[in-house]
Formats: C-alpha cells, sequence, structure tokens
C-alpha cells in the first residue's frame, strides 16, 4: 500500500515537520510560550523532512525542541548563494510556522537561522516543491487521499470504510471521519474506469494499518477504459481446496479447475471487449485451510496462476470464514486480507454493482468444525443496510443494478414457484425503485426468479447460478468429462452482455458454446437398479428409499417420453417440440437428472455410506416431458430464452444415454 510517509533525516542537527497531507501541515499558527532566554544550543533541536509540498506563500509548521527557534530569529531558505527570507509568524513549545515567500521556486535549499548579531548557521535541508494546491484535511479526519488516473484527479467518486460514505473534489481528495472499525477502505469504482490489478485481484480497497484516531493516507489509482459493450462473468462456487491426498479424499479440484479456467480465459480473449467477474462466494472451503493447507491466500496465489485477462471481483460464502476464529471479524478476517472486502461497489458501463455479505459470524466461537455455526440461512448483518442505503443514493432511481449475495432470496419449491427468506423483503425493500438483478449461488444449481413470479417484486429478478465446481468436483473426479452439478448442469458459469445500461444474462457451459443450452434424454433407453452401483453392493435402507425415489422414472419401460433439462429455464423461456412438423405436447415436470446419477450416485453411494454423500443428485424443477409418438421418430426440440434466442436439437432417436455420449471434453 503507498502512503505518504515521513522519512526523518538526521544531520549534524535534526529536523522535523509534522506530516498531515502531502508532507506539510499549512495551517495558523499562535504566539503563545514564547521563550526569552534560549537554552544551551545542543544537536537534535530540529526536525525537517527530505520533501514537502507547499503553495506558494503558505505556512508550514515545523516540530522543534524547547527554545530552538526564539522571537527575532531570522530564517532563511539558501540556494546556490541565494537567500529568501522566510516570515516566521508564530512559535510555542513544540513548534515553529514559517511562511514560504511568494517569490519562491521548487528546488532543493539550506534551511539558515540568525540569532541577533550572530552569522547565520545551516540547521538542516530540505527539498521544496511548490504546488497548486495542497490538500488541507479537516479536524477529526482519520482517513484520506486521492482517486485520481493518468488523466489527473477524479471528482465525485465514492470513497467509504463500509459506514461512512464520502465523493471526491475537484481534485481528487476525499476525507473520512471514520472510526475505522471495519479495518478497510474501498473506492466505488466510476462507471469507464477500472482499479489496477494485482493479476486478476482488483486493487479497489486497502487495508488500515493505524489506530483508530491517528489519520492515515488511503490513496487510489485507476485506469480509464472503453466499457460501453463489456461482458461480466458470474463464477458461481468453486470450492477450491486442493484435495488431492488419499484415495477417499481426492476429487482433485485444483487439477479440474484448470479445465475450467482454460475455458474461461479463452472465451476472454475471444470476446473482443472488456472483461470482468465477479464470485459468488465459496471459493475456498474452511475446512480444508487446515486439512489441505489451502486458505485464501493460497486461493489468491492459485487464481493468479490460472486466470488472465479479466478483473476479477469477489462475494464472500460461507465457506469463506475461519471456522477457527471467534466473532464476526475475526472469521472474516483471512478473506478480507487477501481477497476482497465483505461488501462494497463498483460500476460497469452504465450498471452498478453491489456486493452484499450474508452470512453472519458473530456466534462463530472457534474451535474448528464442530463449533462453528455457519449462518447458512443468510442474514444481512449490520451495517451494510445502513451503508447500502448510503451508497445507492449517488445512483438515480431506475438505474440497473447487479447485487451479487451467496445465499439466495428465493429458494424454488416447485415449478415456478418460489419461497422467500427471512432476510428477502429487508432486502428487496432497500432497493425499492431500481431495476435490479441479484446473483446467487450456494445453492449448487440453477434457477431463475423473474419480476412477478410468485409474488416477486416487478423490479427484481434473481439469477441463482450453477457452481464452477458442480457437484464439489466429484461427478468430474468420478466420471471425466461430466462435471456436474446435482440438477444436471453442467459446470459453468454465467455471461451478462453489458452494454450501456442493458444486460443480456446466459450462462455458459465449461467446453462447450454459448448454444449449449439443454440436453434431451431418450427415457427409452435409460434403465437404473441397485446393481449398478459400484459392483451391485447393497445400500442401507433410507439411502435404498432415496436411490429408489431417484429411479422411479427410469425404468427402461417403452414409454416414448424424451426429458429434456433446461438448466437456465425462466418462466419468460419457451419450449417447444415436433415430430414430422406436427407439434408435441410439452410438460413441465420435477426430476432427477439421469446423467448425475450415473455419473455420481452410481460410482459414490457404496454399502459404507449411512448417509446421502454431498453433492448427490437432487429433484430440480426445469425438466420437460415431450411425448413422442413412437421409439423412433427424429423429434425437433426449440428453445427460446427471454430475449428470442433460440436453441435447438434435431434428436435422433432411438438415441444412446450413456456418460460416455454426453461427456465434454475440454
Amino acid at each position: 500500500m503507498q502512503y505518504f510517509k515521513l522519512v526523518k533525516r538526521q544531520i549534524a542537527i535534526k529536523a522535523l515537520i509534522t506530516i498531515i497531507c502531502a508532507g506539510v501541515i499549512i495551517t495558523g499558527c499562535n504566539n503563545d510560550d514564547v521563550y526569552a532566554v534560549p537554552p544551551a544550543q545542543s544537536e537534535n533541536q530540529y526536525f525537517f523532512p527530505e520533501t514537502i509540498d507547499i503553495e506558494k506563500g503558505g505556512e508550514a509548521t515545523f516540530e522543534i525542541r524547547k527554545g530552538a527557534v526564539l522571537t527575532g530569529d531570522i530564517i532563511y531558505l539558501e540556494a546556490a548563494g541565494n537567500l529568501k527570507k522566510c516570515e516566521v509568524t508564530s512559535i510555542t513549545e513544540n513548534t515553529f510556522c514559517l511562511r514560504i515567500p511568494l517569490t519562491l521556486d521548487s528546488g532543493n535549499y539550506d534551511i539558515r537561522l540568525k540569532r541577533g548579531e550572530s552569522q547565520s548557521k545551516i540547521i538542516g535541508k530540505i527539498k521544496i516543491n511548490i504546488v497548486s494546491h495542497v490538500f488541507k484535511p479537516e479536524a477529526g479526519t482519520t482517513v484520506y487521499g486521492t482517486v485520481s488516473s493518468a488523466e489527473g484527479p477524479l471528482k465525485d467518486v465514492v470513497v467509504s470504510d463500509g459506514c461512512e460514505t464520502v465523493t471526491t473534489n475537484d481534485y481528487g481528495e476525499y476525507q473520512l471521519k471514520a472510526a475505522k472499525e471495519s479495518g478497510f477502505v474501498f473506492v466505488s469504482v466510476p462507471s469507464g474506469y477500472e482499479p489496477l490489478t494485482d493479476g486478476v485481484f482488483p486493487l479497489n480497497y486497502k487495508a488500515l494499518t493505524l489506530e483508530a484516531s491517528k489519520p492515515e493516507n488511503v490513496s487510489f489509482t485507476l485506469r480509464k477504459v472503453n466499457q460501453a459493450d463489456c461482458r461480466l462473468l458470474i463464477l458461481g462456487d468453486m470450492h477450491l481446496a486442493n484435495r488431492a491426498k488419499g484415495a477417499n479424499a481426492s476429487n482433485a479440484d485444483n487439477t479440474q479447475f484448470k479445465s475450467i479456467a482454460s475455458d474461461i480465459n479463452a472465451y476472454a480473449k475471444g470476446s473482443g471487449k472488456k472483461v470482468y467477474g465477479l464470485t459468488l462466494g465459496d471459493m475456498t472451503w474452511d475446512l480444508y485451510w487446515y486439512d489441505c493447507a489451502f486458505g485464501p491466500a493460497d486461493y489468491r496465489n492459485f487464481i493468479n496462476s490460472q486466470l488472465g485477462g479479466i478483473t476479477l471481483y469477489h462475494t464472500p460464502g460461507n465457506h469463506d470464514n475461519d471456522m477457527n476464529a471467534a466473532g464476526q471479524k475475526g472469521a472474516k478476517n483471512p478473506f478480507v486480507l487477501s481477497v476482497a472486502p465483505p461488501y462494497y461497489s463498483f460500476n460497469i458501463s452504465d450498471v452498478h454493482v453491489v456486493v452484499l455479505d450474508n452470512i453472519d459470524c458473530t456466534a462463530y466461537a472457534g474451535g474448528g468444525d464442530k463449533n462453528r455455526k455457519n449462518a447458512v440461512d443468510g442474514k444481512v448483518y449490520d451495517p451494510q443496510l445502513e451503508w447500502l442505503a448510503k451508497d445507492l443514493s449517488y445512483i438515480p432511481k431506475g438505474s440497473k443494478v447487479i447485487a451479487t449475495l451467496h445465499v439466495p432470496l428465493y429458494s424454488d419449491s416447485a415449478p415456478n414457484s418460489f419461497k422467500i427468506r427471512e432476510y428477502t423483503r429487508q432486502l428487496t425493500d432497500a432497493f425499492a425503485g431500481y431495476d435490479v438483478q441479484f446473483f446467487t449461488g450456494h445453492t449448487h444449481r440453477n434457477y431463475n426468479v423473474m419480476p412477478g413470479d410468485n409474488g416477486n417484486g416487478n423490479n427484481i429478478t434473481e439469477h441463482n447460478v450453477g457452481a464452477v465446481c458442480g457437484d464439489w468436483w466429484w461427478s468430474g473426479a468420478k466420471t471425466p468429462g461430466c462435471l456436474l452439478a446435482p440438477d444436471g448442469t453442467p459446470a459453468g458459469y454465467g455471461v451478462c452482455e453489458i452494454s450501456g445500461s442493458q444486460i443480456k444474462y446466459s450462462y455458459k457451459c465449461a467446453g462447450k458454446n454459448e448454444d449449449f443450452q439443454f440436453r434431451a434424454y431418450d427415457m427409452n433407453k435409460i434403465s437404473f437398479s441397485a446393481e449398478d452401483i459400484v459392483g451391485g453392493m447393497p445400500l442401507n435402507s433410507n439411502l435404498q428409499k432415496e436411490f429408489n425415489k431417484m429411479i422411479a422414472d427410469y425404468t427402461g419401460t417403452q414409454k416414448n417420453e424424451v426429458l429434456v433439462n433446461v438448466w437456465n429455464w425462466s418462466s419468460r423461456w419457451k419450449i417447444e417440440a415436433s415430430c414430422n412438423g406436427n407439434a408435441l405436447s410439452v410438460t413441465q415436470v420435477s426430476a432427477y437428472d439421469p446423467l448425475h446419477i450415473a455419473a455420481n450416485v452410481l460410482k459414490r453411494w457404496t454399502v459404507a455410506s449411512t448417509s446421502t454423500p454431498i453433492g448427490s443428485t437432487t429433484c430440480n424443477h426445469h425438466f420437460f416431458k415431450i411425448k413422442a409418438p413412437d421409439a423412433d421418430s427424429d423429434i425437433v426440440i426449440t428453445v427460446t430464452d427471454d430475449f428470442g434466442r433460440q436453441y435447438r436439437e434435431t434428436m435422433k432417436r432411438p438415441k444412446v444415454f450413456s456418460t460416455e455420449a454426453y461427456s465434454i471434453n475440454f
């Protein structure tokens, strides 16, 4: 972090200036406590910095030892034999104020003191930079600095510590009277700019390092860019843990991620546009911070080794908090120090982006996983809502806003039917008057809640985005080429095409182009039984019931039905099917994805399993059944999304079902 620091220089006699901004205090002084009788002269009477910035005719306050400067003393600045007399405007026990002459130019000067009839003596050296403006923090300011770009200072940029929020002035300066409770300060990057980066990590925030009462300088440099048309990649749960040790623990997450990273890099490079990324939490897995020595700092290093060409913003998830820490700040501190603030904002093109943290760690007690309270149901803890109101006050009503959380606002309970969580109304009310698209993770599944769905507000959309890691990397480890989420969504990421204030959203499957938006299964060819599980090993009674529920529709019976998984489905999409030019009946259903059963459940459920393993197939609601006239007729399936984009498959039947037939090669 770059701070304006006082550099002390020792010469025969030391000197010091009290630094508050840009090298000096520019202030008025008083004439109290002037000493008529000087003490014996000695070293270490004066303290000067190497450099100061000051306006013509400005005053600088210097620190001295008692009696080092007296009434009647004359101060000169000397360069190349030319003396400039300076007015001593006031003296106290510990300081003296010096007015810089209007005729003084920038340069290196000897500082001379003349007392009475004696000759002047050099008491220090200093470099003076004459500038047009020097920042003057107000009393009580604890954090201050500038926001600028190569083109100069940036005005009206929002800066915040997560509690107080201010904007920069004409000189790009800001000042906060902050209690420093958050421990950080961030700039809400304005439209048309982006932060400098460390690899792919944006330098849009900095940690505060001094105690609360001490002012500190935190400045930001931004880069001007063309964002008129750009893309924002939405990366759901990654769960990177470096689990590559031991037969029972190995899902080779970091190795599998390299294939996803290659897809992201190629997509970003081929877009021909500025590309940004935004995660949705659970990038790491707190349990394995310790078991596999892979914490937030290791995540940062790994991501920087894998991704390039994008700026990657982050949202925190429940697994990005330290389970061995106690309390909110302790749990979040490793993430904040290495990855991102827990909540903040920035702008892309004409869209305002708000990152929120709904993982409340107040009840964390430390002591590891068994003593952890994850707050996985979500809670937007204080002081976020107060900060959010201040942040949105700078954004005109009616603007397009993207907001991210880890835990969703809504849960899908049936096809196109959604239930709210405790904090849902609190958040949607906070965004009243804005056109908001929420992006959330946590469930490792895909579903979309559109304005008006099931009582949802007319200004609210939620995209719950499938996970980068699919089912915690298990299906890809057990069945290479079939990395899927528990709802059958292939591993991938969301894509927002942003043009001004317009946003078009889609889901991109890694290893496939953007036209790959559904899978169609010929149900006549799908048949599962308990004998298919790891060599036919028996299950305990509870797991057998769960397994029977999963496979109830997959018996191989000739029902002449086709099952279609449209993972990014919303109530504004449309699906049609025809055979020989005749329209076929299409019915939305809840179902278990058969490919995920084959790739995950059949290879992981064993006699040793006593409960449903993490990442097992779940029942989901973005499925459709098409009734075919017979077992052999080809079917044309057409899916149209909410932007009018069409995706089509001419399904040749009978269609083989196997993990090999449906695998994706990265």
